[in-house]
């Protein structure tokens, strides 16, 4: 029995981590060699500057105020708020600013009929007859960095790249646990997307700013029965042959969600989109496109879909090796020295996880498991049908962002 667990538990591990670990450390190495961002054209790309809302009426003119603040030719930007169907007062307080406000920016908005999440709307803005070259999607709880637009301008005026976001900035100093664990899973795999960027493209986008060439998506649509509206649109930059990558120098500011349940919500709604998304996009699809994204599909689609289930097997085995093996350990049964070893070592490993936060090879396994129970379950809830497209937003952080 011991044999058999042992084998499980190596086995498990081995197969399930082994690709994320070559992966990581592949891309780590490309992270550092940072991508040269064209200089600033001579003619600056027009944008539209689209603002999904829903029940925002406690950020939104904090957050028209950031973007019309923004250093870019007013000219050259417009801004379309989409709201799907609000019931509080938000499009009364944009109105409001709008009509009080003097400014330079086109602004305009669309009225959905009904809340039908994010991705829907972010279809209906697809078919909207833009005249701009691109569109530059934000979330209302996200603060832009100053020269944020002007560096995806930049990278715009760069025929090959079709997307770019940014990369997230964390405020505020909470200790908690759950925000320690947001930090640590969004430092370590910061350094995939760049890495992958630096490559060809990253698949996965940062959706509180991302923008895509309007050529590109314009009369698209993208799969609005799940999440990662951001993602789906990456890969249909892809797919034409362009590249979507994401720029650690252009910035995005947020606070997380102030509670461990909201913070877990919060994490199940992007696993699962992602999810759905490596589900239903086959690498083999990009490889007449490009071989080296469809290897970054195929190892992200492995770290999605398949090494969750192989870390629980292999927990489940250690823990019943660990019980099995200290209870004959307590009834003087020898132990084979190779089950000795393995129960030495599986001790070492629960050590580190008790540390807690005070070492960090503790928060990044402590960091690790967490991402990896969400994309079970999510896993599972997409197997279930669970439709994670709808959410309240977390109160105590967009207040946290209008005292900011």
């Amino acid at each position: 029995m011991l044999d058999i667990l042992a084998l499980l538990q190596v086995s498990a591990a081995f197969i399930g981590i082994g690709p994320f670990v070559f992966h990581w450390i592949r891309m780590k190495k490309y992270s550092n060699q940072s991508m040269k961002i064209p200089p600033e054209p001579s003619s600056w790309p027009s944008l539209t500057i689209v603002l999904p809302v829903w029940n925002e009426e406690m950020v939104i003119q904090k957050k028209l105020e950031d973007l019309v603040k923004q250093d870019y030719p007013k000219d050259k930007m417009e801004i379309l708020v989409i709201d799907s169907n609000s019931s509080d007062s938000t499009m009364d307080i944009f109105h409001k600013w709008n009509s009080e406000h003097s400014h330079d920016v086109k602004v305009k908005s669309i009225q959905m009929p009904s809340r039908l999440g994010k991705s829907a709307a972010i279809n209906r803005i697809l078919l909207e007859p833009l005249d701009t070259d691109a569109i530059v999607i934000t979330d209302a709880d996200a603060l832009l960095a100053d020269g944020a637009l002007k560096r995806i301008g930049r990278w715009l005026s760069d025929p090959n790249i079709g997307a770019v976001c940014g990369s997230q900035q964390i405020l505020g100093n909470s200790e908690s646990n759950h925000i320690i664990d947001e930090k640590t899973y969004r430092s370590f795999y910061h350094d995939l997307r760049i890495g992958e960027s630096t490559v060809f493209s990253s698949p996965i986008f940062e959706g509180s700013l991302a923008a895509y060439r309007n050529s590109l998506v314009l009369g698209h649509q993208i799969d609005a029965t799940y999440n990662a509206d951001d993602s789906q649109l990456a890969l249909l930059i892809n797919r034409s042959g362009s590249r979507s990558i994401m720029d650690s120098e252009l910035c995005f500011f947020e606070y997380l969600p102030s509670s461990k349940e909201a913070a877990s919500i919060r994490r199940l709604r992007r696993a699962s989109g992602l999810v759905h998304l490596f589900s239903r996009n086959k690498p083999a699809s990009f490889s007449s496109i490009n071989r080296n994204f469809s290897r970054i599909m195929r190892i992200e689609s492995w770290i999605h879909l398949i090494m969750p289930l192989l870390v629980l097997i292999s927990l489940i085995s250690m823990f019943f090796h660990i019980f099995i093996s200290a209870f004959s350990v307590v009834t003087d049964v020898p132990l084979q020295v190779n089950h000795t070893g393995l129960l030495i070592i599986d001790s070492m490993f629960l050590a580190f996880l008790l540390f807690g936060n005070k070492l960090r090879i503790s928060l990044i396994l402590r960091s690790f498991f967490v991402s990896q129970w969400t994309l079970i379950v999510a896993n599972f809830g997409m197997y279930r049908g669970v439709d994670y497209r709808y959410w309240e937003q977390d109160i105590e952080s967009r207040k946290s962002l209008i005292e900011k």
